[in-house]
């Protein structure tokens, strides 16, 4: 049914300029579906010499016989449109006209600069796509202004939800795209508010004057999307941990799918439940380098047998049935993780980090799992195993004293004679009672009184920071005695393991307890003279070792320069301080919602200790620093249909759960310094 008749321009273009005998003007016609009908409705005119032709969308005007045929350029001409079965009709008085317009029109196809393809996952906003056009005037020349262009073309869009061009309506907006030198008309290819999708979108473009048109259909690929996957049994499932399920994914055109946005998204990835509830697992790229569907330790809390479901986008399922084991306990002691040697007279404090504890599954706990152990009223007793050997002594007072606990370690302490003794360690309470026999290991302490050192070192001194420049002090070193299987490190003195010297710059640096003390004043300077701006200089410290005139060297370099960061970790140490050479480093936090990333909120798992950057100097200094140092923050979210994200790329970056999202994944990429560091983040409620 006929719902509109349009006359598209208020000129008609003549064939000749000096005496015309004929002008066109283009139009069209819709159904009350807003679809182009014009090829198939008839319409009549206000007169015969005025005829509608439906085939090539235009109104032909014989000024040969109308008005005589003395009709000029500037001249008006009446024209009525008629469709009687709807009684539609459209009038309008037009001027002839000779002025150049857009007569016909040709798309010579889709260009993008990097000849990619366009598909649903292109990003129109970056990565800019155009519908190339030629268009030529009544006269066969090229039009190359793009506001002609604009007002002699009209635009129809069979599927504008697909994508869609620029410009409102009907209203072709053009613009000049330059290729290879020359410069062409173009119509921008946009994205629709909803997004690009997978389909195709025809773009007719419409002369006004003559009713020529072109029909282009813009293709817009799939990108990959999951079909089938595979599910296999993990290694080991362990309630109270993360656990890994191995898995195949391939696409629709059989080849395997491993980037983790696409297995993660919500319509081209794969939905994955565990136990039927609760937060869904990911898909994750482990240190092995392979996928694996990750259940969070949240949502794996008790032993038991529970289904694994995963339908990918095609709707295809797979099962698995996951056998969760007991959570994890200590069961045994494997011994030392180093060969404990000792000096006579001696002492050192043997804590939890300093064994090897495994649990019922045969793996190596780690610091935090034991100290968790032990905080659950449980110990670690030391004990002799030849309870009459005197080569090294036990604290007194019975298995209380001899036991490790939360915080707290055991004293061995070495006698005054050469020679080896084997401890017994064993799982127990923190009485040091009912120990468990089956978890009992041994190790060996080594006693030396020097007579046995294979060979000596001095431990690398590094590059060090002149007394009194920011408060620096007197710089350690440590000389060790080898052994097989063991060092212990050596005391300075003349009576003692060894004498040291130190030589370079003025010459009136010091070494004395195992310190080395340079001033400012003792560096060269740049002119030679005193007085002069001092320069990095170079000391070698030399070290005689007592018992067998051994002579060992070493040079280092001492700055007067203020200390400058170099790197940076994540770390749950305290905040403030130098010198932490004992802090360790976290690749894993969690972070409220809502919160910036440099704030207090970011935790590393479920410690609650502040997550706060360790700087390292150009000395070797580790800091712990307070988060605000963060230059930038970048956060990447596995999945961006679970997250909104404020100022992110800058310092206060900040991540908010979206609503009906218990639990999000992030990378978060932090720049301090000219240093940038990636972790993991969970972004809970």
């Amino acid at each position: 049914m006929v719902d509109s008749i349009e006359i598209l321009s208020e000129t008609a273009v003549v064939d000749n300029t000096g005496t015309p005998t004929k002008a066109t003007v283009g139009y069209q016609v819709k159904n009350q579906y807003g679809e182009d009908i014009t090829k198939t409705t008839s319409l009549t005119t206000n007169n015969t010499n005025i005829v509608a032709k439906p085939a090539l969308g235009v109104v032909e005007i014989d000024l040969a016989t109308i008005y005589g045929g003395s009709s000029k350029v500037g001249d008006k001409v009446a024209i009525a449109l008629v469709h009687a079965e709807s009684a539609k009709s459209a009038t309008k008085t037009l001027t002839l006209s000779a002025a150049a317009a857009v007569s016909e029109v040709a798309v010579t196809g889709v260009y993008n600069k990097d000849a990619k393809e366009l598909n649903e996952g292109t990003n129109l906003t970056t990565d800019k796509f155009y519908l190339l056009v030629d268009v030529k005037d009544q006269y066969g020349n090229a039009i190359s202004d793009k506001d002609v262009a604009k007002a002699g073309l009209i635009k129809s869009e069979s599927n504008p939800t697909i994508v869609t061009t620029k410009g409102t309506g009907a209203v072709a907006d053009f613009e000049t795209v330059t290729i290879d030198g020359k410069k062409h008309l173009a119509l921008e290819i946009q994205a629709p508010s909803a997004g690009i999708k997978a389909g195709e979108n025809q773009i007719t473009l419409i002369s006004t004057t003559t009713g020529k048109n072109v029909s282009y259909k813009i293709q817009v690929a799939e990108t990959t999307r999951t079909d089938i996957v595979t599910l296999s049994a993990p290694a080991l499932a362990v309630a109270g941990e993360d656990i890994l399920v191995p898995v195949s994914v391939l696409d629709k055109a059989g080849k395997a799918v491993t980037d983790l946005k696409v297995l993660n998204s919500a319509d081209k990835g794969v939905k994955v439940t565990f136990n039927a509830g609760g937060t869904a697992p990911t898909f994750v790229k482990a240190e092995d380098g392979n996928v694996y569907i990750k259940v969070l330790k949240s949502e794996n809390t008790t032993n038991g047998v529970f289904p694994l479901v995963a339908q990918s986008s095609t709707f295809k399922v797979a099962t698995s049935t996951i056998k969760v084991e007991k959570a994890a306990v200590a069961t045994t002691v494997r011994g030392l993780k180093n060969p404990l040697a000792l000096a006579a007279g001696k002492a050192k404090t043997l804590t939890a980090t300093d064994l090897i504890i495994e649990d019922q599954y045969g793996r190596e706990m780690g610091a935090a799992a034991v100290t968790a152990y032990l905080g659950t009223g449980k110990g670690i007793l030391i004990e002799k195993a030849d309870a009459g050997a005197m080569v090294v002594t036990l604290p007194v007072g019975g298995v209380a004293n001899q036991t490790i606990k939360t915080g707290s370690g055991v004293d061995v302490t070495a006698g005054a004679l050469n020679g080896s003794e084997t401890l017994k360690f064993v799982l127990a309470d923190a009485a040091g009672t009912n120990p468990v026999a089956a978890s009992t290991a041994e190790g060996t302490v080594r006693v030396t009184d020097g007579t046995e050192f294979t060979s000596y070192e001095i431990a690398p001194i590094g590059k060090v920071q002149a007394k009194g420049i920011e408060a620096a002090g007197d710089k350690a070193f440590t000389v060790n005695g080898l052994l097989n299987g063991g060092k212990v490190a050596l005391v300075q003195g003349n009576t003692a393991d060894y004498t040291a010297t130190i030589s370079g710059g003025d010459g009136t640096a010091t070494v004395s307890g195992g310190k080395v003390t340079v001033a400012e004043a003792n560096l060269d300077t740049d002119d030679g003279l005193p007085g002069g701006n001092p320069v990095d200089t170079e000391f070698t410290l030399k070290v005689t070792i007592n018992a067998t005139g051994e002579v060992l060297e070493q040079k280092f370099t001492v700055s007067a320069k203020n200390k400058k960061v170099e790197d940076f970790f994540f770390t749950t140490a305290a905040t403030g301080g130098t010198n932490h050479d004992g802090v360790t480093g976290i690749t894993e936090a969690t972070l409220k919602s809502g919160s910036a990333v440099a704030s207090v909120d970011l935790k590393a798992g479920t410690v609650p200790a502040v997550v706060t950057f360790a700087t390292t100097d150009q000395y070797g200094n580790k800091t712990v620093a307070a988060n605000t140092t963060a230059a930038t923050v970048t956060i990447v979210p596995e999945k961006a249909s679970e997250v909104s994200i404020a100022n992110n790329g800058t310092a206060t970056a900040t991540p908010t759960l979206k609503a009906g999202v218990n639990e999000a994944k992030l990378t978060v990429k932090v720049k301090v310094g000219n240093a940038t560091k990636e972790v993991k983040v969970t972004l809970i409620p």
